[in-house]
């Protein structure tokens, strides 16, 4: 996948979950024409322990996303 679609599908992602600012995600094919991108992140609950997210992302060659689904 170019690095470009990449940055656009990172941007969307930082725009939804502002969590995930900065962290990069693994890319993997994933389907034919198809990517899934697996972005990862930590954050504090209330009582100050750690929680692992993680958001999902399959997007096309070109960097359209099709499909964007996040753990809690």
């Amino acid at each position: 996948m170019d690095a470009r679609f990449v940055d656009q599908i990172c941007t969307q992602v930082y725009q939804r979950f502002p969590d995930f600012a900065g962290s990069r995600p693994q890319v993997k094919p994933y389907a034919e024409g198809q990517f899934l991108l697996v972005f990862q992140a930590s954050a504090k609950t209330a009582d100050g322990r750690s929680l692992s997210r993680t958001v999902r992302v399959v997007a096309s060659a070109d960097g359209k996303v099709r499909k964007m689904t996040t753990s809690r």
